[in-house]
Formats: C-alpha cells, structure tokens, sequence
C-alpha cells in the first residue's frame, strides 16, 4: 500500500511572527493577522483531512509555544471529528530552504512513499487539488516526478514529492530563497531529470491585494450551489466576519480596491 501525507509547512500563529506583510499592508493589527493565520490553519488541516492521504504532518517553526500548535489542532479534530493520525516536525536550520527540506526528511524517514507539502494561508484551496498532485506522483515513473502547484508573483503553494526525492535539494539549488521559485524548481528538474507537473494556480494570502481576493472568493462561495473547484473556508470567513472588514472601492480608479473596516 502506497502511503500518501500532507505535509503542512508552517510558523506557529503568533503576533509579529506570521503574515507580517499582511499586517504591514493592511489596517489589521499584529494580533488581527495572528488569529487569522490560526484560522487558515484549521481550515488547512480540514483541507487535508479531505483528501485522500493517509496522514497528516505539521512542520512548525518555532520549537517554543508548541503547546499553543497542539491546541489549535485538537480543537480542530475534536469539533469536526477529524481521524487522520497527525505527526509534528519541528523545521531546523538557518535558511528557508533548510527548514523546508528537513521536515521533507522526517515524512521520508517516517515511511512516507508520497509527500504532499502545502502552506497554511491557502484556505479555500479543494482536497481534490491535492489528489491530482497524488496521481500525478503515481503515474507513470513516480520516482522521477514533481508537481508544483504555481502561486503568485512566480511563488508556489504546493510541492509534490516521492520518497526518492532528494530533501537536500531544497538547499543545494536554494528553490526558495534565491530567485523566482518557480524557475528554479525548472532548473531543478532539468538538470536531475525530473518530470515537472503544474497545477491549477491560487492566490496564497500574503498581502492586502490577496486578502482583498479572498473576500471575494467568499462571498461568492455562499451563494454558489457547487463548490467542486474551491473549499468553504468556515474557520477563516467566520473570523474575517468578527473582524467587520469589507471590500472598500477607490473612487475613480479601476479595480483599485482596499480594504476597509
């Protein structure tokens, strides 16, 4: 039996620490930002609980205020009777790309033979998104596939991997810390041979102009009567609502929109 996990990469929600570029572009204080990146969360884990792996990994930064990670994700499991068994990886190393490729490492010693690694700040993002990056891996040579699930600004939301992948990769071609991500995960795979997938792109929530999407994308999420392509985001619009913001329009400009509270 193959076994399949959604390794989820994240900061541990805390003022000053997550979204920082949220909280800089954006009336939202420290605090405000912090609770919303918490909320993503739970409605990442969610995500992932609906897809077909057969496990969930946490890889947190930092080591300190674990307990405070544990609360959020038993919260979450006790009010939406979620099964899926969850193992925690603390990330270690200097860089990003340190970081990124030792919690890839855990899931690979773990027994892991498929690796999906996602971020926490794509909360209407459908499970079926991470399937298709499942049969991606599976298909034809497994271990000699990579899908990337394309963000903006040349970002990426989504790595798929197999156990053959090689973590140390992240730091020798430096994927996320030296240029357009996306580039150099096609460098990588030019040169190691590797056969690169893309996915459908999203909108990963970083600044004003995301959150402003986001918004959007939720309330038409309401009145939509199939949702097949995106996931209702409970968690997040439930405190988006709380917050009381709404999407404010420049007058005279087009599509020029912030927003307001």
């Amino acid at each position: 039996m193959i076994k399949k996990t959604v390794l989820i990469f994240t900061k541990i929600p805390t003022p000053g620490l997550v979204k920082t570029r949220l909280s800089k572009t954006t009336l939202l204080s420290e605090i405000e930002v912090s609770l919303l990146a918490e909320e993503m969360l739970k409605d990442t884990i969610i995500i992932a609980s609906h897809s077909e792996a057969s496990s969930i990994e946490i890889g947190y930064f930092p080591k300190d205020n674990f307990q405070k990670l544990q609360k959020i994700v038993e919260s979450v499991q006790e009010a939406n009777d979620l099964n899926v068994p969850i193992t925690y990886y603390i990330q270690k190393g200097s860089s990003f790309d340190e970081r990124f490729g030792s919690v890839v490492q855990a899931s690979i010693e773990c027994g892991n033979d498929l690796v999906v690694v996602i971020g926490a700040d794509l909360p209407y993002m459908p499970p079926a998104l991470i399937n298709s990056a499942f049969n991606h891996l599976i298909s034809e040579d497994s271990t000699k596939n990579i899908v990337i699930g394309p963000a903006g600004e040349g970002g990426i939301y989504l790595v798929g991997i197999s156990r053959n992948f090689d973590p140390n990769w992240f730091r020798e071609y430096n994927l996320f810390t030296s240029g357009i991500e996306i580039i150099r995960y096609s460098k990588l795979c030019k040169q190691e041979g590797l056969e690169f997938h893309m996915l459908t792109p999203l909108i990963d929530i970083d600044i004003e102009d995301d959150l402003v999407s986001l918004i959007g994308f939720i309330e038409g999420l309401k009145i939509a009567e199939k949702n097949e392509n995106f996931h209702y985001p409970y968690y997040t619009a439930r405190y988006l609502e709380s917050l009381g913001i709404f999407i404010r329009e420049i007058e005279g400009k087009t599509r020029n929109r912030r927003i307001g509270k």
